[in-house]
């Protein structure tokens, strides 16, 4: 995610963050300048010389915009430790919200400027300077990203971000990210000369033992492992007294890359006699599972030098695949080429090709190559299958919607051709893992089948195959009763029934007894209840889904469980069960404390919904103020501010929110909930009944031609949900091949429209005659 770290900066750093911090005061003195020859010798090896700052990259365009927004000295006591601490801050950014990511970003951003220009101007405080080879190693690890897309979301809401808060052009953007690409090419360097001026003006200084590690990383990173070894195990030394078990369970790691295995032998030694450094049995737990795993890694270094002298195919194709375990990819790329080179009919080398491809920079293309190259090749085993699937089929899907985008009425070419190669690769996989083969050949199938239909505008018969889906997946349950994967598909197809007895069967499907305790599966199960429940209204699905999240799994994560559970005691308590408000509240309140941005803003609104269904409403606002203020464009909480003021017979301003709502909310039970208030405040005489009763009734026919769940979900239960609906296939380079299909569902409290009822009830009486508008109310 850190991408997005410069992107957004560079992008929108004409608009400056506000301080956060405030000069100190007390600062010491700059003590004498001691030379130490171990560390200038050190300093020397690093150093590549004086190195231009990286805002220098920056377009001229930019570049002035940004110079224009900072003023005064830039050395002062306040710039710098405004600087250190905006570096500093990006360790805490929660990067899976990528709101808060982004604005952790223009704050990051802002402080590597600042301290750069500090330096630049004369600044040699130690603190800047380590904070600055922090710094550069956060841009340096963005290379990871450069060819995944995983970053395409978030990346997308920053470019939005640039274009209407600094009004950029296209070119502008562009311009901003080839920069970024500069950057990024140039941290290594910048970093290091950082890191030789820290260690030769300031060699007592506390921080340089963190530089050594930091350095250390980048050199392993590099490939240069034994000055990786070097940098860390001076960095121990350096801290003497102060190093801890941590401190040398890192160093094992080291040791380890370097396949140094005396090395690591004496450092597990230190390790353990010096135990976790902190009290406490969760930290005990943690370093002892954290040396558990470093042994693992032992192992397989043990077995690589085992395997240095091996001569037969198997041997060294085994030998390449730890190295690239180990991250030793250009030693495993070199094995694999000379066994490429010496067995030109083998898949298997040039499958190990493909994996070296992916751990370099999440390279798809590049294993596409080796894997189509050993296509009609000998030796395909299930590590083939595994890479060819989990990079074919998603290059596949990324190009179909790429041409869709650029020509959306034209035909996607060789779209049967493209199905044909991923059938292939699964009747071939069938050898090695029937049940997860069936599951992909069924989406493929069923996407084959289903793609013709949307791409010709036939939604409706697009949608109606998809509906064939939940019952196809219970039928592989029952083919392999103990697929994780067909599980999963059952439950999250479950949402796409039309038939509201067949969704109960699905969510509460019995799982076989040896995955009963599954934590994933549980959890997907819940949360397929709980939908169902809303969805269709089902009290006796809503008990089901109350008796599974009761008793969830310990090991299912502890805010995933209380998120459930303070749902299912908001939806009880709302009915007058004052024990389970009371447990909603406290479990909300929980969550809040620990989330930032869009999560913070869920956790404070359904705080704030709990706290009106006691009564408290002044309260209640109170926290949706935040809850808004968390998530500036969210409008759920908005809604419910205006709920709520209409309940405390305040009109004032409400036509004119709720009148916004439905082009802003992204959740179609807010939209239609807030269409119903407008026909309320109608007939109070706040506008023309007729009219707005008209208007509902297009967006609810709308709303239902474009619903691809079973039935419109309208919170009439007091929930609208906000899911994600997730089929995707993959392949990671520590977990294989990754098949998700799941709906992460974001639950929230609203208060329904007091019309709700009587509109539908009315639209039922009126037939299908509302239904006529519904392709004119795209939604």
């Amino acid at each position: 995610m850190r991408r997005l770290a410069l992107v957004v900066a560079l992008a929108a750093a004409c608009k400056p963050a506000p301080a956060t911090t405030t000069p100190n005061a007390t600062a010491a003195a700059a003590a004498p300048k001691a030379v130490d020859k171990e560390l200038a010798a050190v300093a020397d090896r690093l150093d590549p010389g004086p190195q231009a700052p990286m805002y220098e990259v920056l377009p001229t365009w930019l570049k002035s915009k940004v110079e224009s927004s900072l003023a005064g000295d830039p050395k002062s006591p306040k710039v710098v430790a405004e600087a250190r601490e905006a570096i500093a801050a990006w360790d805490k950014v929660d990067t899976k919200d990528s709101l808060a990511t982004m604005q952790g970003a223009l704050v990051f951003s802002r402080g590597l400027i600042l301290a750069e220009r500090a330096v630049a101007a004369g600044s040699d405080d130690p603190e800047l300077l380590a904070a600055l080879t922090n710094a550069y190693r956060v841009v340096h690890s963005l290379r990871m990203f450069q060819r995944s897309g995983l970053l395409g979301q978030v990346l997308q809401m920053g470019v939005e971000m640039a274009r209407k808060e600094a009004q950029l052009e296209t070119q502008q953007i562009e311009e901003a990210m080839a920069a970024l690409e500069r950057a990024v090419e140039r941290a290594p360097a910048l970093h290091m000369h950082a890191t030789a001026r820290l260690l030769r003006e300031h060699p007592n200084h506390p921080t340089v033992p963190e530089a050594l590690a930091r350095a250390s990383q980048a050199k392993v990173e590099a490939e240069q492992y034994e000055e990786g070894l070097a940098l860390r195990r001076l960095a121990v030394q350096r801290k003497g007294e102060r190093a801890t078990g941590g401190d040398w369970a890192a160093l094992i790691g080291v040791c380890y890359s370097a396949l140094d295995v005396a090395c690591a032998d004496a450092a597990r030694k230190q390790a353990e006699a010096l135990g976790p450094g902190e009290p406490g049995d969760d930290k005990a737990a943690a370093f002892k599972k954290r040396l558990a795993d470093l042994e693992v890694t032992g192992t397989m270094v043990r077995r690589t030098l085992a395997l240095t002298q091996a001569t037969s195919l198997e041997e060294q194709l085994e030998r390449g695949h730890l190295l690239l375990k180990l991250n030793r990819q250009g030693d495993a790329q070199r094995i694999f080429e000379g066994l490429a080179a010496a067995h030109p009919n083998d898949a298997r080398p040039q499958t190990g090709l493909g994996l070296v491809a992916i751990h370099r920079q999440f390279d798809l293309e590049g294993v596409i190559r080796h894997v189509r190259a050993a296509r009609k090749l000998a030796n395909h085993d299930r590590l083939y299958y595994e890479v060819a699937l989990g990079t074919i089929s998603p290059l596949m899907f990324t190009e179909v919607a790429a041409q869709l985008a650029q020509a959306p009425d034209a035909p996607v070419p060789d779209l049967d051709a493209r199905f044909d190669e991923l059938l292939e690769l699964t009747r071939g996989f069938r050898a090695h893992d029937p049940a997860r083969a069936a599951l992909l050949e069924l989406l493929f199938t069923l996407t084959r089948e289903a793609m013709p239909k949307f791409l010709a505008k036939q939604r409706e018969a697009g949608i109606a195959m998809l509906r064939k889906l939940p019952d196809k997946a219970m039928a592989l349950t029952r083919k392999f009763p103990e697929s994780r994967d067909a599980w999963r598909l059952v439950f999250s197809s479950s949402r796409m029934t039309d038939d509201p007895r067949k969704a109960r069967l699905l969510a509460n499907a019995p799982l076989p007894a040896a995955l009963q305790q599954d934590p994933d599966l549980r959890v997907q199960q819940v949360r397929a209840q709980l939908d169902a429940a809303l969805l269709w209204e089902d009290g006796d699905l809503l008990l089901a889904a109350m008796k599974s999240g009761m008793t969830l799994p310990e090991t299912v994560d502890a805010d995933t469980a209380l998120t459930i559970r303070a749902t299912l005691d908001a939806v009880a308590g709302r009915e007058g069960d004052t024990a389970s408000l009371q447990r909603a509240a406290a479990g909300f309140a929980a969550l809040a404390e620990r989330k930032t941005g869009k999560e913070l803003a869920l956790a404070l609104n359904n705080a704030a919904m709990v706290t009106a269904y006691s009564g408290d409403l002044p309260a209640a606002m109170a926290m949706l103020e935040r809850a808004a203020q968390a998530d500036p464009e969210g409008v759920t909480a908005a809604y419910n501010m205006g709920a709520l003021a209409y309940r405390m017979n305040s009109r004032e301003g409400l036509v004119e929110l709720f009148g916004k709502i439905p082009g802003a909310s992204g959740i179609a039970g807010v939209r239609l909930n807030a269409r119903a208030f407008l026909v309320t405040l109608a007939e109070a005489g706040q506008g023309d009944v007729a009219v707005t009763r008209e208007e509902f009734a297009a967006a609810l026919a709308g709303e239902e031609v474009y619903e691809f769940r079973g039935r419109l979900p309208l919170g009439r239960w007091g929930v609208v949900e906000q899911g994600e609906f997730k089929v995707s296939l993959g392949y990671a380079t520590n977990g294989g091949l990754t098949v998700l299909d799941e709906v992460v569902p974001h639950w929230w409290l609203v208060v329904p429209a007091p019309a709700m009822d009587s509109l539908l009830a009315a639209r039922k009486k009126g037939g299908k005659a509302a239904k006529k508008a519904a392709k004119a109310a795209k939604p």
